[in-house]
């Protein structure tokens, strides 16, 4: 039993209560109606005061355990319907897979968001959900426009993101490695001129021919609960661009 408690839903347990309790008044509601016959029988033959009240306790528990039943029956198929809509209105939890125009680089994000090109004119994947406040974006730029290491790009980036924020923090850069190719993660947060304040998540990603910026940001409140579907999305990071030849 607690195995099969741990695996069913609370409201799938409310629906297995419910179909017990029908079973149990609909029992009680026929153990009533024998009552009721043989208390009619009763009183047709001997007119007793006892047996008139019998049959007509009888009949009130009998027409109150059938009330309660279908009152039980009817709550239970509402309650099925309503998880039935609600599973149908959820959007899929299967992450999207999002490509450039180019095919060269592809990411994905959960099933709840949607494309947004016009997030940025630079960049070639964008999307997001507008009701968590969630959002993500891919901007290239070529090697040969700038010609220097990673490192030197990301504080490039970074700089340029904290100064189109005030009271602008960032964390110190992380190595790491995404989709086989190397990369540097950061954590910057900062007040828009509206006053609200984001937190994004950097990744520069290094790649044969260019330099990916994967830029994702949340309000600042919510960036505990965004912060998986973030390392998700950098994860799934993929490239046909291979890694940069070292000489």
């Amino acid at each position: 039993m607690h195995l099969i408690a741990e695996t069913v839903s609370a409201q799938d347990r409310d629906a297995y209560s419910h179909l017990l309790g029908v079973v149990v008044l609909l029992g009680l509601s026929s153990a009533a109606l024998i009552f009721f016959v043989v208390a009619l029988v009763k009183v047709s033959r001997e007119r007793t005061r006892g047996w008139m009240l019998t049959a007509a306790l009888s009949g009130v528990a009998m027409l109150g355990c059938l009330t309660w039943a279908v009152s039980m029956v009817a709550e239970t198929v509402a309650a099925g319907r309503t998880k039935a809509a609600q599973s149908a209105a959820r959007p899929s939890e299967m992450p999207s897979e999002l490509s450039s125009p180019d095919g060269k680089v592809s990411i994905k994000v959960p099933g709840s968001w949607t494309a947004m090109p016009g997030l940025h004119p630079a960049a070639v994947i964008a999307a997001g959900d507008k009701e968590q406040e969630q959002y993500m974006m891919v901007l290239p730029t070529l090697r040969e426009k700038f010609p220097a290491s990673t490192a030197d790009f990301e504080v490039f980036v970074t700089e340029g993101l904290k100064q189109a924020l005030e009271d602008s923090k960032a964390s110190e850069p992380e190595t790491i490695e995404v989709g086989g190719f190397n990369a540097i993660r950061r954590e910057i947060s900062g007040l828009q001129k509206n006053g609200n304040r984001l937190a994004y998540e950097q990744v520069v990603v290094e790649t044969r021919n260019t330099f990916y910026q994967v830029l994702m940001w949340t309000a600042f409140s919510h960036r505990s609960a965004a912060e998986q579907k973030f390392r998700d999305i950098v994860a799934s990071f993929a490239s046909e661009a291979g890694p940069l030849l070292k000489e």
